[in-house]
């Protein structure tokens, strides 16, 4: 199985974020605080479920956590799921439905983390932890493989605290164990018991006396009791005697009040509260009637000034343009200064470039002008030109002494040999791998794996032959003995569930027989056909009644035939009574002749279907033979008695592994061949190449390596004089054509310094007149030239302005006179500025007049809306004063007080009789207020008081001291018999001995437990020794040589001291080094190897599963992290591998290593 896809829609950091995975070696980067731990629990979450706390809910609440993705089966199957963090139904999919866990268990075989996590993940403080565990098994090869097998990183720790925890239980010699101690603790208990006595007969005299003194206090106590019971009652009647003849006057007010109208508790404030609203509603539409006359006496003195109004536009018009009229008659002197001052500069400007002309000459001198950056260009090129000229007759010289030089140089080298033949046989060699070692590992998997499958053929049940034959055997499919394991299923649980149905039926039927036989026993139920029948007997004897009385007809014996021997009149009055009586019984008994006739339908209904369940089952048998033998003729072409489906679906599982390593054997004993042929071919075409350029080579054996060496010899030698002669020519070459440009520089530099002098005599010759300018001036010239145009523009525009102020001013001026001659002909002959300044003031004051016409308008419009609104309003308060009249009884308004008085009189009285009758019931001691009054009645309250005194008189005197006096005695004979008494004391030494036996007997299950545990756990690390140790230790080897670059050559089993197997390293010079010598990186680099090796050798028997790293390379350097990566990269191409990781230094090393494997890297926080 492999991820495909990692979907985190809501997790963590991260919203709509996918990793598209797959097949290889996969690096999910991310620095800190960018998610890659949120990523890492969120794969773990989507396979396994959500941890109860997460602290990934920072951004999306717990109920929108989402994570999902697609596993891909070996086979190619896919299932895509969501998980949310939910207790049920938390696996979905693509469409939100709820998805059953058994869809996960066949793509996800390990249903807990827990397991995933120890046998296909390793983090960063497991590999320590790894590394300090070996240490502290000093090497131990068994656990170690254990360890690194199961994905333990602290076996050790288990068996010491199996160990610890048992000895600190029990020892044979110890004292201070809690077995040992709690054995001591008995066998005291035991003594006490043994040594506790008592005389049998003082025991029971005392013990005799006990009993008669605490019948007598039994006694005693219980007409204490009754005389204290009875003072009670006495006492509490003459408590609540006032009560109740306070209570009998509060009813006989309540009669003498006679009936009442009950109000409300608010009625009196609802009645206040209407009389105060009526009086302010009166008041409020006096002053709304002054208010309107007051506001239509304002707006007859308010006049409209309407043609002011109407030139409002206007007016605001000009007023907007006053300001601009103002500043254009102040602003046109300094303007006409300026003008002139402006005009006299540009003069100044002409002469410094030109004395002989004038200012209205000047324009002649523009085109110049326009030519500005042409002339600095001009002058710029002028200087390159005179640099590029000296610079390139000074290369010239330089040249030419490099080139005798190199001349030199290579006239002293020899001559010149061919090797790209050499060089592409060696690419070649090298390209194709270390094939010594590649030859040299596959010969010896190829015999492990030949070993390895005939065993496997030799424990295979049911067959026997070679592998060659085995791998021909036409096996039937897996999908088709499923086929036939559901359908024996499937029969089987036919036949279960047919057998069960028909003891259901058989038992029910039994039981519904013997219910009908029950109720007919107890009398026959009457029916429906019995009723029917008698009905029909009674209408044919009122026939014969009617013919033989109405019509007179002759009966003919019929009378005697219905009668039998009885007159027809009697016999009609039997059959009408007996059908009313058969009537009466099915009305009556109903459910009687329902039940009977249930009963009935169900005997016929069981009966039919157990028929029908018996011709099932004889079909059910007939098929299950047709499909036996239809199985067993499946595996006839193969020659094997087969099993049933579900045992012969495992033994295919198991054939299906062992052909698949047949297979994968043949296909490795053929790469082999092709490799030896490949190396044998390389070696040939080298040496060939090699003594074709004059080299003497000496070839050993048929090893490539030693050839190569070599060759690599010679050909550097070669390839160090080709170098250096290329280096040379080119060096040459290159020269030659820096000359040759030098040259044609120098040429190109001086044609251009003529044609420059001509262009710049064409494009400053007017600009001096008479006088030549040089380049260096002509920047200062053509700046005074352009000053003195800028000058001569800004009089000009300042000229326009001022012909622009006169033209406004006289149109404003105008407007003014023509506006004042319409609306005010008195302010005619004034200036313009005061006229517009007047005719403003004159239309402020209209808009005064306007406003306040129309806020005397809206507040009149308001004072006749407050007057209908009050109106309504005093309506409304007369129907709710009636509507109380009518709720007091029809009164009149001012009848209504005394109204509320005499109903504030009745509440008051029965509030008082309620708190009376409250007092009496929390006093009656559980009595009805009934019970009490009787009581009451039965006494004489003048005797009360001597009859509670002679109660209490006997009590305190009599019956209270002669219980004291058995107390005391009581007490006495209970000490003597204590004193006496040894049965509590060995009775308590038997309890206590229980506790401590059934202490000692959980103490010891636990102690038995923890040692069978212990050597359950050694034996399996010892067998898990004994059939890995090979296997494993020899890809160990491999990987811990590559991941210590070398420093070690790999790993071996040996014993120490006391004869155990411990693992030790290997130097290149053959010394051996004991793991506690090794560095603590070292033992890191130990652990993962044999975690990687023991999921090596995992995959060869099961199905590829993702392997999980996380940081695991943290501590390690380039190169050996690199190499680590190089590890991985070749076991990604057997089963999925995902590496996590803070640190970029790890992808970039990888990406350099990218070309031997699938590679992928998802940065998080992009």
């Amino acid at each position: 199985m492999r991820i495909a896809r990692l979907e985190l829609k809501a997790f963590g950091p991260f919203t709509g974020r996918t990793l598209e995975l797959g097949p290889g070696l996969h690096i999910v980067y991310g620095p800190n605080e960018a998610g890659k731990s949120s990523t890492l629990r969120a794969l773990k979450a989507w396979l396994f479920g959500f941890d109860h706390q997460t602290p990934d809910n920072f951004l999306h609440a717990n109920d929108q956590l989402l994570v999902g993705g697609c596993l891909q089966a070996e086979d190619s199957r896919e299932l895509a799921f969501y998980r949310r963090k939910k207790r049920k139904g938390d696996i979905l999919d693509l469409h939100g439905n709820p998805l059953a866990p058994e869809a996960l268990a066949g793509f996800l075989p390990i249903a807990e983390k827990s397991v995933f996590e120890a046998l296909y993940g390793l983090s960063h403080g497991d590999l320590i932890r790894g590394g300090e565990d070996i240490l502290a098994q000093k090497g131990e090869v068994g656990q170690a493989l254990f360890s690194a097998g199961a994905g333990i990183s602290s076996l050790r720790g288990v068996l010491a605290g199996l160990e610890n925890e048992a000895e600190a239980l029990f020892t044979a010699r110890g004292t201070k164990r809690e077995i040992n101690e709690a054995l001591a603790a008995y066998k005291e208990t035991q003594k006490i018991v043994r040594e506790a006595s008592l005389s049998s007969r003082e025991w029971h005299e005392l013990n005799n006396e006990l009993q008669a003194a605490q019948v007598a206090l039994k006694g005693i106590e219980e007409q204490h009791g009754q005389k204290e019971r009875r003072r009670r009652q006495l006492e509490r009647i003459h408590q609540l005697l006032p009560q109740l003849v306070r209570r009998n006057a509060l009813r006989q007010q309540l009669v003498d009040l006679g009936e009442v109208v009950e109000l409300d508790d608010d009625f009196s404030d609802r009645r206040q509260e209407i009389d105060r609203t009526l009086h302010t509603l009166a008041h409020k539409e006096t002053v709304v009637a002054a208010k309107l006359r007051e506001m239509q006496g304002k707006i007859a003195t308010v006049s409209a000034r309407q043609p002011v109004l109407e030139a409002e536009d206007a007016i605001e018009e000009l007023h907007e343009r006053l300001g601009e009229y103002k500043k254009g008659r102040e602003d046109r002197p300094r303007l006409e200064g300026m003008r002139i001052s402006s005009k006299g500069e540009a003069a100044d400007f002409l002469r410094l470039v030109r004395q002989d002309i004038s200012l209205e000459q000047v324009e002649t001198l523009r085109a110049v002008s326009g030519r500005r950056k042409i002339i600095g260009h001009l002058a710029a090129r002028h200087e390159g030109l005179q640099q590029g000229l000296s610079q390139s007759e000074k290369r010239l010289l330089e040249i030419g002494g490099e080139l005798g030089k190199i001349d030199r140089d290579l006239a002293g080298l020899p001559l010149a040999k061919n090797t790209a033949g050499l060089s592409q046989a060696l690419r070649m060699a090298r390209k194709s791998g270390g094939l010594d070692a590649d030859l040299t590992e596959k010969a010896r998997i190829i015999e492990e794996k030949k070993r390895t499958c005939l065993q496997g053929l030799e424990r295979l049940p049911l067959w026997s032959g070679n592998l060659a034959e085995f791998r021909l055997l036409p096996l039937p499919l897996p999908e088709t003995v499923r086929k036939y394991e559901a359908a024996h299923t499937e029969q089987t649980a036919r036949q279960r569930e047919s057998q069960q149905e028909g003891e259901r039926l058989r038992k029910r039927l039994a039981e519904v027989q013997a219910d009908i036989r029950q109720r007919e026993i107890s009398g026959n139920a009457p029916t429906e056909e019995a009723l029917v029948l008698i009905r029909t007997q009674r209408d044919k004897g009122w026939e014969l009644l009617r013919r033989q009385w109405l019509k007179g007809e002759d009966l003919a014996g019929e009378d005697v035939a219905f009668g039998q021997d009885q007159p027809l009149p009697e016999a009609y009055e039997k059959k009408v009574a007996l059908a009313d009586t058969v009537a009466d019984r099915l009305r009556h008994e109903a459910d009687r002749v329902q039940a009977f006739a249930s009963l009935r339908a169900e005997q016929q209904s069981l009966e039919g279907a157990l028929a029908e369940l018996e011709n099932n089952a004889a079909q059910l048998s007939l098929a299950f033979t047709d499909m036996d033998t239809e199985w067993r003729s499946l595996w006839q072409p193969c020659a094997i008695p087969p099993l049933s489906p579900a045992e012969m679906l495992a033994w295919l599982a198991e054939a299906a592994a062992l052909r698949l390593s047949a297979e994968e054997l043949q296909a490795r004993e053929v790469e082999l061949e092709r490799k030896s042929s490949e190396r044998e071919k390389i070696s040939t075409t080298l040496l060939r190449e090699l003594a074709g350029l004059g080299e003497r080579p000496s070839p050993r054996g048929k090893e490539l390596e030693p050839i190569l060496l070599q060759v690599e010899d010679g050909l550097e030698r070669l390839t160090a004089i080709e170098d250096k002669r290329q280096r040379l020519l080119e060096k040459k070459a290159a020269l030659e054509g820096e000359h040759l440009q030098a040259e044609n520089e120098k040429i190109r530099f001086t044609e251009e310094l003529g044609l420059w002098r001509q262009e710049w005599q064409e494009v400053v010759g007017s600009l001096g007149g008479n006088r030549r300018i040089h380049p260096a001036e002509a920047g200062d010239v053509l700046e005074n030239l352009h000053n003195c145009f800028a000058r001569l523009k800004e009089a000009d525009e300042l000229r326009k302005r001022i012909e622009g102020i006169d033209r406004d001013a006289g149109r404003f001026e105008e407007a003014a006179l023509a506006l004042a001659r319409d609306i005010a002909p008195g302010l005619m002959g004034q200036p313009a500025a005061q006229i517009v300044a007047q005719l403003k003031a004159l239309l402020n004051q209209a808009r005064n007049d306007r406003t306040l016409h129309a806020r005397y308008a809206q507040e009149t419009q308001a004072a006749m809306e407050e007057k209908l609104r009050l109106a309504e309003e005093t309506l409304l308060a007369r129907h709710q004063l009636a509507e109380l009249c009518r709720l007091a009884g029809k009164v009149l308004p001012e009848e209504l007080e005394a109204a509320e008085k005499r109903s504030a009189r009745y509440h008051s009285l029965l509030d008082h009789l309620a708190q009376t009758e409250h007092i009496l019931i929390e006093g009656a001691g559980g009595l009805s207020l009934a019970e009490l009054e009787g009581q009451a009645a039965r006494i004489d309250p003048d005797a009360l008081p001597e009859e509670i005194a002679r109660l209490s008189q006997k009590i305190e005197q009599d019956l209270a001291p002669d219980g004291k006096r058995f107390s005391v005695l009581i007490g006495e004979k209970k000490n003597q018999l204590r004193q006496m008494d040894g049965n509590a004391r060995a009775a308590e030494a038997a309890e206590e001995g229980a506790r401590l036996l059934a202490k000692i007997r959980r103490l010891s299950e636990r102690y038995v437990l923890l040692k069978v545990a212990g050597y359950v756990l050694n034996s399996e690390i010892e067998r898990f020794r004994s059939e890995n140790q090979t296997p494993v230790l020899a890809i160990t080897s491999r990987y811990f040589s590559e991941l210590t670059l070398g420093s070690f050559a790999g790993l071996r089993a040996d014993e120490d001291d006391e004869g155990r197997p411990v693992l030790v390293g290997i130097r290149s010079n053959g010394t051996r080094v004991l793991v506690e010598r090794m560095s603590s990186g070292t033992r890191d680099q130990l652990y993962l190897a044999l975690r990687l090796a023991s999921l090596e050798w995992r995959l060869a028997n099961h199905e590829p599963m993702p392997l999980i790293l996380d940081d695991i390379l943290v501590n390690a350097d380039d190169a050996r992290s690199g190499a680590a990566l190089k590890i991985l990269g070749q076991l990604a191409e057997k089963t999925q591998v995902i590496l996590f990781t803070h640190h970029r230094r790890i992808v970039d090393e990888a990406l350099q290593l990218a070309a031997g494997c699938t590679l992928l890297v998802h940065e998080l926080g992009t």
